[in-house]
């Protein structure tokens, strides 16, 4: 199956020129490149509420009673998110004890987020044993980004902060694709970051036929997230002035960036990359501030890895 035109055009425009082998030794280009991804037969999958939940949403006369009716057959998922909304995490004061309540509380839109972010950390959690590559230091470095988005977004009120969450928690989850299922691929960026001092982005752009964030936003594209946040995680690095949310965008290219110089362990992203003019120009006084409110916000990422990341 070929992958979205959405994404894959997009790819092809700047890529199509480019070749990498993969890990059978065969060349291709990013469109091979996403064929192939399709095709792999153990990618981990969406439970099945995640893909439900998204279709749901889409339909503007979908009720709490609806939607509650399908987070509850997933007790897992359940006992999860009633687990974050009652964190300090979420900050609120009530315990809310059901799926119905935690919908009135917090959202369609957040449900939905908390719903995927549980699957998709679940789903993408198992280490691959890769020398300097670690996936609990690559979800820590994600969360990281994910809280930052949601400060700034609050900050800014530019966005919704639950989407901006979500954004910064999967903008990188290209990373652990390659990781995983292009291991060839990834070692030789790997390698190129280590041995030439440069960003993963950097390896990946003299290495690959697409990167990162292309991969993540292609999987997405998949899952039928909203555009939005295909268009986010998808220009996060090649910062992209077009697109129609630009204050999300602005948002998770600067929480990235700032975490990556910032955060202690960030290193597994592979360097640091300056922060677009068109995103200073969005967000000016939370850049300007950054030293001043990012220790807070440290404290605040080493809970939620805590919460996200810690054992059940």
């Amino acid at each position: 199956m070929e992958g979205p035109l959405y994404i894959t055009n997009s790819i092809l425009d700047k890529q199509n020129s480019k070749e990498a082998t993969s890990k059978e030794g065969q060349h291709m280009d990013a469109q091979a490149f996403f064929k192939e991804l399709d095709s792999i037969p153990d990618i981990p999958t969406l439970r099945s509420t995640v893909v439900k939940v998204n279709k749901m949403l889409q339909d503007y006369d979908t009720s709490i009673k609806e939607l509650s009716s399908i987070i509850e057959k997933d007790q897992a998922i359940v006992a999860k998110i009633l687990r974050l909304v009652n964190a300090t995490f979420y900050g609120f004061r009530s315990e809310i004890r059901n799926i119905p309540h935690a919908i009135v509380v917090l959202g369609f839109n957040a449900v939905r987020n908390a719903v995927a972010s549980v699957s998709i950390i679940k789903a993408f959690s198992q280490e691959k044993g890769l020398e300097g590559f670690k996936t609990t230091n690559f979800w820590k470095h994600s969360i990281g980004v994910a809280v930052t988005c949601r400060y700034l977004s609050e900050q800014a009120r530019l966005d919704l902060p639950e989407d901006c969450f979500v954004a910064g928690l999967l903008h990188d989850l290209g990373k652990v694709i390659l990781a995983h299922y292009f291991t060839d691929l990834f070692t030789r960026v790997w390698e190129s970051v280590r041995e030439d001092s440069l960003s993963f982005y950097e390896a990946e752009k003299k290495i690959l036929p697409v990167n990162h964030a292309q991969i993540a936003g292609h999987l997405m594209e998949k899952w039928n997230f909203p555009a939005t946040l295909i268009d986010s995680i998808t220009y996060h690095h090649a910062f992209k002035t077009s697109v129609p949310n630009l204050n999300q965008l602005a948002i998770l290219h600067t929480a990235n960036s700032i975490v990556n110089r910032y955060k202690a362990g960030s290193a597994v992203t592979g360097g640091r990359s300056p922060i677009n003019p068109e995103a200073k120009r969005i967000l000016p006084r939370q850049i300007e501030t950054v030293s001043e409110w990012f220790p807070s916000i440290a404290t605040e990422i080493d809970s939620a890895c805590e919460l996200f990341l810690g054992q059940e």
